[in-house]
């Protein structure tokens, strides 16, 4: 919060999205590859793609051909920043999928996420027991909203929503209430 407050907000900039998928099975270019890409540039947005580190090892062929399919251009830029403090500072929406980075954003920068399905196989985890749903997953609906296969196509008026829709900061609010 010091080093966010020192700073201050991002200089004025075109609305920009960040793309920052984990890796593996159930991470975003796993579920839609360079179609989520595809449909991102099309919205005529900033776009930053800021891959897992774990991505550059075990999924390296597949990032490899994304990049050379979507190289850096003036609305495309891919970001390997050991440091995350000013790429998620001038982002205004983080697309993610179950990546920890979605908390370090919204709670925060205060700023809104899109999310992929967390249907994740808990038996994986120290939570296989809970009866009860996992809080991140209970929380994700107030911050933002589900990438689905059925509203990939409209992502542009999703990303508007989430960013201009009062109910999604008053869900900031909340979600920071509870976890601090």
């Amino acid at each position: 919060a010091a080093r966010l407050e020192r700073e201050g907000p991002a200089p004025d900039h075109p609305r920009t999205v960040l793309l920052a998928p984990s890796w593996g099975q159930s991470a975003i270019f796993s579920l839609y590859g360079g179609k989520i890409i595809d449909v991102l540039l099309k919205t005529g947005y900033h776009l930053i793609i800021r891959p897992h580190p774990q991505s550059f090892k075990s999924e390296k062929e597949m990032l490899d051909k994304l990049m050379a399919v979507y190289p850096e251009s003036e609305n495309l830029e891919w970001n390997r920043d050991t440091d995350n403090f000013n790429v998620l500072r001038r982002s205004d929406i983080l697309i993610s999928d179950f990546s920890g980075v979605i908390f370090d954003f919204t709670l925060i920068y205060d700023k809104p996420v899109i999310y992929t399905n967390p249907d994740i196989d808990l038996s994986l985890y120290d939570a296989w027991w809970l009866k009860e749903p996992v809080w991140t997953f209970s929380a994700l609906p107030r911050l933002g909203e589900m990438l689905t296969d059925e509203n990939m196509n409209d992502l542009k008026s999703l990303i508007d929503s989430c960013i201009e829709d009062p109910r999604y900061a008053e869900g900031r609010k909340s979600v920071k209430e509870e976890t601090w």
